[in-house]
């Protein structure tokens, strides 16, 4: 069974307390049906000869397109320019499947073209879908490019979560975008899928959070704030714990304008603290997304997200 659910395109439940509530026993029943959808890793198709053992050899052509896709990404604002910026990386990629951090930037540019692009247009679903699975691919790439023991754990049938001890804090950033873009997938999919790949988000992030807090603008202490706002009771959720991972990742990086506004969809709604999610919304409306210039597209695209949970506010709470 699949379901596309509208306000699963967050990084994972999303609505109204009185929402969740009264979907709780189904999705009991959707985890223990074991009814998720399941996929691929890229280390399920990736020859042995593309990991980390392979020596790399570096070239004008593939430095160019490096160039061009940063060229690009520099400027995201526009979706033209985003989907460039994928082609210029993916051929690099393809000139040199060892470059791990060229995977790295292809994934986050997938992420990106997801979350800040398709999901305000209407009938993208398919798309939308699309571009999380193949950010979640990229970085697969990039883990068995950066580690052949990792590769070849992976190949052997190892879980994620045992296989990423292999892994030291270079490997973060490929991890953090294949945990982002996954728990996208997973939660546009449905809530059993979503369910199904917790525990493994959940290590994944966690082994981010303990090789690098700071990656992303403390990003893993933000997504920690979503996975626990946002899970129910009986999957790990903690309205405590997120709003600690949500205040620590704020008290380090309070002009990074998602943190504000996770805080406002996925703590707030769930602890039903209507002053705070107007006041979180209202601090990103209020504010220059200059004021980080390198995250400005990231920091515009959070200013329309923190619009429309406004515009709807009156739908999350009773």
């Amino acid at each position: 069974m699949r379901t596309m659910v509208r306000l699963g395109r967050g990084i994972g439940f999303e609505g109204s307390a009185g929402f969740v509530s009264a979907l709780t026993a189904t999705l009991v029943a959707m985890a223990v049906g074991g009814c998720g959808e399941s996929r691929q890793g890229a280390w399920d198709t990736t020859p042995t000869a593309s990991n980390g053992a392979v020596e790399q050899s570096s070239t004008s052509h593939h430095d160019e397109l490096v160039a061009a896709g940063e060229a690009a990404w520099a400027q995201r604002d526009e979706l033209a320019q985003v989907d460039t910026a994928i082609q210029q990386f993916q051929a690099a990629v393809e000139a040199e499947p060892g470059d791990h951090e060229s995977w790295v930037k292809l994934s986050r540019a997938l992420y990106f073209k997801s979350d800040c692009h398709l999901r305000f247009q209407d009938g993208a679903d398919e798309q939308f879908l699309a571009s999380f699975e193949q950010g979640t691919q990229a970085a697969e790439h990039a883990l068995v490019a950066l580690s052949a023991d990792f590769g070849e754990r992976m190949r052997a049938g190892t879980r994620i979560e045992e296989a990423v001890d292999t892994l030291d804090a270079s490997a973060v950033p490929a991890l953090y975008w294949r945990s982002s873009n996954l728990g996208k997938w997973a939660s546009a999919k449905g809530f059993a899928t979503l369910l199904s790949y917790k525990d493994e988000i959940r290590a994944i992030m966690q082994r981010c959070l303990d090789l690098d807090p700071t990656y992303n603008h403390y990003g893993p202490d933000r997504y920690f704030g979503v996975f626990y706002g946002r899970a129910p009771s009986f999957a790990g959720g903690d309205l405590e714990q997120s709003r600690e991972h949500f205040e620590t990742s704020m008290e380090h990086e309070p002009n990074y304008f998602a943190t504000h506004v996770l805080m406002a969809q996925d703590y707030a709604i769930k602890a039903q603290d209507r002053a705070l999610f107007d006041q979180q919304l209202q601090w990103v409306l209020s504010h220059d997304p200059e004021s980080m210039p390198e995250l400005a597209p990231e920091n515009r695209c959070e200013q329309r997200k923190a619009r429309e949970l406004l515009e709807n506010a009156d739908e999350h709470f009773e």
